[in-house]
């Protein structure tokens, strides 16, 4: 109590994590009417975002604190501002904050899942410009970490033969169907295998 959330929100997730409380626009994606609304008779939006948050050092843990390895664990935030009315009677915006931890969608190795379908999109040089915040179950990264990284790179070097000859039939297509299964790499440094239906 009485510390600011955000020494709490990993370096690398602070800017990601100040633009969206800041930014009026919230994309289509993410605006929901959140379902407190129906109780309430002033509606409210929230957006969501992924990032990392410190575990709590306390003392309950042992007294030394200051030589502990600090732990980040990954979450999924939902975010809405709210007026309160206090005792005084004046309202005053807060900012909610729900979390919900981010598991991995795999419980052993190998497994073969039926997973929700995930959009990524990247530009001609294959800078990435936008993935589905689902992705991250699959492969672990959080959008931030790999908005504007190569998608090449994280194409196993197997399959970068099959793959080229699909993006060649996308250039002469426009699109194409299911694609067989192919590796990207996940966040843990394994490789999962997708499989795709293409369009430009």
């Amino acid at each position: 109590i009485g510390r600011s959330f955000i020494d709490f929100v990993h370096t690398k997730d602070r800017d990601t994590f100040a633009a969206q409380i800041t930014s009026d626009a919230v994309t289509p994606a993410n605006l929901c009417l959140a379902p407190e609304a129906s109780q309430n008779p002033e509606t409210f939006s929230y957006s969501t975002l992924f990032c990392r948050i410190r575990l709590y050092k306390g003392l309950s843990l042992g007294f030394n604190v200051k030589n502990r390895v600090v732990s980040y664990y990954p979450f999924s935030l939902r975010l809405s501002f709210r007026n309160v009315i206090l005792d005084e009677g004046k309202p005053e915006m807060y900012l909610v904050i729900q979390a919900v931890p981010l598991l991995s969608a795999y419980k052993t190795p190998s497994e073969v899942i039926d997973a929700a379908p995930f959009i990524m999109r990247h530009l001609a040089n294959g800078n990435l410009e936008y993935i589905d915040s689902t992705s991250a179950a699959y492969l672990g990264y959080l959008p931030q970490d790999l908005l504007q990284k190569n998608v090449f790179n994280l194409y196993h070097p197997d399959d970068l033969l099959y793959l080229k000859n699909t993006y060649d039939l996308i250039v002469k297509q426009g699109n194409v169907a299911r694609s067989k299964s192919y590796r990207v790499l996940a966040q843990n440094g394994y490789y999962i295998k997708l499989e795709t239906e293409w369009s430009s």
